[in-house]
């Protein structure tokens, strides 16, 4: 891709990940910024090809070192997916026997270590949702968060580094039309393409993004906001702010460069 280089971080820094990653940046901002600044360098093929294999190997070790740490409570889990799967197609199952609760712990940056249960979503609420996908809901801090299983997992495995404040009405703004599919698949993004992790997502929607959906993503939506860290108001931008100050993070998702507000505090990230 013109204009972009590879470079490797040689110190933790915002959203471009911790020292030792990989990161894929604009030639000049590197040159300009990180470079002098002593956050990057530059690699070689060579190099990248280096980093990549061996972050490739640590990532099995630490995956195969989790499975074996956790084997028992994933026979658990499969079986509870087994039972709901049943029972939503209208099998008759016996009680499946004493499920462990299915808690864990999460890290953050901060190397604190906090308590997440959870539990797969409630099957007579599936048809509201895409049926592509496992939901479930993770209870944190005394409230509960809509998620995927696939994020879930990823909870599970890396570190978070803050909460996230999502601009869900610029995210959900697809091809001229609201749309809900880039809301589910910001999950999918954070789990797997994600430099950081974040955790919990909390959104803010004008009330206006639900009235051009169809049908069908209506009901998506009134049943993804049922949930907590979703606020649905009239003016989202000013929301998203006070939001970043209740959950005392500096990382919001949008496309808007907010240019009307004060955001030197803020980091702001998006797919683009």
């Amino acid at each position: 891709m013109p204009g972009k280089i590879s470079v490797v971080l040689l110190k933790d820094f915002a959203v471009l990940g911790s020292a030792g990653d990989l990161a894929f940046v604009n030639k000049g901002y590197a040159k300009r910024y990180l470079i002098p600044k002593g956050i990057a360098k530059v690699i070689t093929e060579e190099e990248k090809t280096a980093i990549t294999k061996e972050k490739s190997i640590r990532k099995q070790k630490e995956e195969k070192a989790f499975l074996e740490e956790n084997r028992n409570r994933f026979k658990a889990v499969n079986a509870l997916y087994v039972y709901n799967i049943s029972a939503k197609e209208g099998n008759k199952l016996p009680y499946i026997g004493h499920i462990p609760p299915m808690r864990f712990k999460i890290k953050t940056r901060q190397d604190r270590q906090e308590t997440v249960t959870w539990q797969w979503y409630p099957t007579n609420r599936l048809s509201n949702l895409p049926g592509d996908q496992r939901f479930v809901v993770v209870k944190y801090k005394k409230e509960r968060f809509f998620c995927t299983f696939h994020f879930l997992k990823a909870l599970r495995m890396r570190r978070v580094s803050a909460p996230l404040i999502i601009d869900g009405s610029n995210l959900g703004w697809y091809s001229g039309q609201p749309s809900m599919d880039p809301i589910f698949y910001l999950y999918q993004y954070i789990a797997e393409e994600s430099e950081q992790f974040f955790f919990p997502l909390i959104w803010a929607f004008d009330k206006s993004f639900r009235r051009k959906l169809t049908k069908t993503e209506k009901r998506e939506f009134n049943e993804f906001k049922s949930w907590s860290g979703v606020k649905v108001v009239d003016y989202a931008d000013t929301m998203i702010f006070k939001l970043a100050k209740r959950f005392n993070s500096k990382y919001i998702f949008s496309n808007d460069h907010f240019k009307e507000y004060h955001t030197e505090h803020f980091v702001r990230i998006s797919f683009r």
